[in-house]
């Protein structure tokens, strides 16, 4: 088929990515594990106070030009340069600014806690900042091992960083420390993998100008989907306080790793293959929809198991302290089993260039999003959570139709690949609560992961479309796996 080679090309651009965040991954919930032992729920609740405001401001730092970078065909030394120093006057100002708001933040909060943290923010912007233009570079050229080790030499010095600063500190800073720790040391290892060098010599501003159209549609719809991430948190920490925004924030967080540590990777990987596919459709479509295959099944099938056993992944991961959260982050699982491929319709408005419609649907996303959070604000995080999850199924309809339009890719198709593996996970639910009463809390997590994968890779395997996915995804991987060397022993007799 037309899209083999870029399909293997794809697979193992993953595999190198998959193993980073593989790092990525058991990095995370150690940290979890461990730091959230020796802090408490109000530490990540004042970290999590500062979130929103940083990322709010931050929007703004690469103007979307990255993404811009990745998705053109071609691109000229001035356009790259022009970009970096773009880059950098914007990082000087944000971090300056985030100096100059820090009172405003702690007034606010009305924590004084707000202040030291938000002005020292100004660090990891810089420290991120500097290595932005590179890192686009690396994910332009597909050097996918560089990036891959970027992120693992980061997320290991973060944790290293973190646990070391929690023991000796217990306080907040720990984890402010542990994170640029990581970022410094991730950005210093991009400059040595990429050495492109900026110029001031053959500096020229205008040469930008055609990729800032692009960078401001996406500047626009990050913008938007920045109050849809984030708005919660404020609203949670004004009326319910440090503590109970703790607990919502860690069982966001939770929820949001798999999806961050998969669907930011296979991003990085499918927007240069896509974008490099627009005159074939059919290979477009099919690359598209193999993607999103492999993200369901992974995907799908864990997180409604986790939502069934919440308090008991609670309890395990963070500790007795944190089981209050175990309904919010019911919650906000089942809102992680839909979402893989609505984060994927993305890679459609992106590689296709249909940026403005991106930030036409950011509008309808965001309106949707604030309305659940304020209908579920009086219930606590757990009202919150669970209007949020409602309105992520009612707009799945509205996305789907968008995102298609005008792709070779037909709404039918995300349909077709979601609803089989969600019905079948499903089916593990009523399993569960049949076994409750049964099993130890930890058996009966072991029996629903197993369950779940099993049903659902059961419901892609009774639709046709569904067995030729799994047959493909098959294919795929026994090849990477040659490729890489990993193949079974027993395959590489005569």
């Amino acid at each position: 088929m037309a899209e083999a080679p870029a399909g293997r090309a794809a697979a193992r651009g993953a595999a190198v990515l998959g193993a980073s965040q593989a790092v990525r991954i058991v990095t995370s919930f150690a940290s979890s594990i461990f730091v959230a032992r020796l802090l408490t729920p109000a530490d990540y609740g004042v970290m999590a106070m500062v979130a929103p405001v940083m990322g709010f401001i931050l929007i703004f730092q690469n103007l979307g030009l990255n993404q811009a970078i990745i998705q053109r065909r071609t691109i000229s030394a001035q356009e790259i340069n022009g970009t970096f120093w773009l880059n950098i006057i914007a990082t000087i100002i944000i971090a300056a600014l985030f100096i100059l708001i820090a009172p405003l933040v702690g007034l606010f909060y009305e924590d004084d806690r707000a202040i030291g943290l938000m002005a020292a923010s100004g660090l990891t912007v810089i420290a991120t900042g500097i290595a932005s233009q590179h890192l686009a570079l690396l994910n332009r050229h597909m050097r996918f091992g560089a990036l891959s080790a970027v992120e693992t030499v980061n997320a290991v010095t973060q944790l290293a960083a973190t646990i070391a600063l929690a023991w000796w500190l217990r306080t907040y800073w720990a984890l402010f420390f542990g994170m640029l720790a990581g970022v410094a040391a991730g950005s210093a290892l991009a400059w040595w993998y990429e050495r492109w060098r900026p110029s001031l010599h053959r500096l020229d501003l205008r040469a930008t100008r055609s990729m800032l159209a692009m960078g401001v549609d996406i500047t626009g719809f990050n913008l938007l989907n920045f109050v849809c991430r984030n708005l919660d948190n404020l609203l949670i920490a004004k009326r319910w306080g440090a503590g109970e925004l703790g607990l919502y924030d860690r069982s966001y967080r939770l929820m949001l790793m798999p999806l961050q540590t998969i669907n930011q990777p296979l991003g990085k990987i499918m927007l240069p293959t896509l974008s490099r596919a627009l005159d074939r459709p059919e290979a477009y479509r099919g690359m598209y929809l193999l993607a999103v295959r492999a993200l369901v099944m992974v995907i799908v099938p864990g997180a409604v198991a986790l939502s069934v056993c919440s308090t008991t992944v609670i309890v395990l991961l963070l500790g007795e302290q944190w089981r209050d959260a175990g309904p919010i982050f019911a919650w906000l699982s089942l809102t992680a089993a839909i979402q893989p491929v609505s984060n994927a319709t993305g890679w459609l408005f992106i590689s296709c260039g249909r940026t403005r419609s991106m930030v036409r649907w950011g509008v309808i996303s965001a309106v949707l999003t604030v309305t659940s959070f304020v209908v579920g604000l009086p219930w606590g995080a757990t009202g919150v959570a669970a209007a949020y999850a409602v309105s992520e199924v009612l707009r799945i309809p509205v996305l789907y139709r968008m995102a298609t339009r005008g792709t070779p890719v037909a709404a039918r198709d995300l349909y077709a690949v979601l609803l089989p593996t969600l019905l079948g996970a499903g089916l593990c639910v009523i399993a569960v609560l049949a076994l409750r009463d049964t099993l130890d809390p930890l058996s009966l997590l072991g029996v629903a992961i197993a369950l779940s994968y099993l049903l659902a890779t059961l419901g892609q395997a009774a639709t046709a479309e569904g067995r030729a996915g799994l047959w493909r995804l098959w294919i795929l991987a026994r090849s990477t796996m040659g490729r890489t060397g990993l193949r079974p022993a027993a395959e590489h007799g005569a």
